[in-house]
């Protein structure tokens, strides 16, 4: 029997093996996302039976992951998976960071379990059925201790979803799963020499987009940030676009946004105290941009409805 074209049949080029190896296997499964700020602590060695990814924001540390020391500090990841034995340090006065516990192969007969492991648990032969299996990935079946080649502000915005997003559902939703599947993608494809800018002016942009999502409160001046760094305000925004593909205004913006939703789901502040923290005019400006934004309105958003 002659094989016929499909109507309408255009060529169609399939991914690389290794992608496709990716995406018949990855199904994430996030069992606990967290953001915030935590004074002087430590975790004792253990180990796990998933993956912990851990990203430091503000501060700095001490991580010793299968062996290896590392002294940790602001933009830092971390890549922890299953059975590593490690120990973890955050120093004086504190650290701001964000971190993910997740399986990358969804098993329901395996993924129900609390991933609060206390600090010298270092035996989990007792529970072998918990374990994740070992990831057949030629690249992140590898990854282990302090990553490199990532853009540290693009990571900082993906977790963030992942855990807002997390914690708007309590669960690990399809949201969440596709999240950390992009976070990986970037991981396995960014690198700062990719960027079509210099080494200095990767970081005074990078550092200016940290700025901009610190900051997301007060009102953007794109003249005094570009002179903070070096720049004139053309050639900043220039710059800025390059290697984020958005304004500074659009990034601000949507950090402005993020913030909202932080707000939503975690304080009991009405939507009037939303809007003036965030430093709108009104509370029907705030409403307009963030349903603009984010596709429903906040009190939608907060009550916990699915975006459309």
């Amino acid at each position: 029997m002659t094989a016929q074209n499909i109507p309408g049949e255009l060529p169609h080029t399939a991914p690389a093996p290794a992608s496709q190896e990716r995406l018949l296997s990855l199904r994430p499964y996030v069992r606990e996302a967290q953001e915030g700020f935590r004074p002087t602590w430590q975790i004792k060695p253990r180990r796990l039976f998933d993956y912990l990814l851990v990203h430091l924001i503000e501060g700095s540390g001490v991580f010793t992951i299968d062996g290896t020391r590392y002294t940790a500090s602001e933009g830092d990841l971390f890549w922890i998976p299953p059975d590593a034995l490690h120990e973890l340090r955050g120093d004086a006065p504190g650290t701001r960071l964000q971190y993910i516990h997740f399986d990358l192969i969804y098993d329901s007969a395996r993924s129900h379990w609390s991933a609060h492991i206390p600090g010298g648990t270092t035996d989990l032969t007792a529970w072998p059925d918990l374990m994740h299996p070992p990831i057949d990935d030629p690249i992140i079946g590898n990854w282990c201790g302090k990553l490199e080649g990532y853009n540290s502000a693009q990571v900082a915005e993906l977790l963030h979803r992942i855990i807002l997003e997390y914690n708007r559902a309590q669960i690990s939703t399809l949201p969440v799963a596709g999240g950390v599947l992009q976070l990986i993608g970037h991981l396995l494809g960014s690198r700062h020499n990719d960027s079509p800018l210099d080494a200095r002016h990767v970081k005074a942009i990078e550092n200016a987009m940290r700025h901009i999502q610190m900051h997301s409160n007060e009102q953007l001046n794109i003249e005094t940030l570009a002179r903070q760094h070096g720049l004139s305000p053309t050639h900043f925004r220039r710059l800025f676009r390059e290697h984020y593909r958005q304004s500074p205004r659009d990034a601000h913006l949507a950090a402005k946004m993020r913030r909202a939703g932080d707000e939503l789901i975690y304080s009991d502040l009405s939507i009037s105290e939303i809007a003036d923290r965030l430093g709108f005019t009104n509370v029907h400006n705030f409403s307009r941009a963030f349903r603009k934004a984010i596709g429903q309105p906040p009190t939608a958003y907060r009550a916990g409805r699915p975006v459309a």
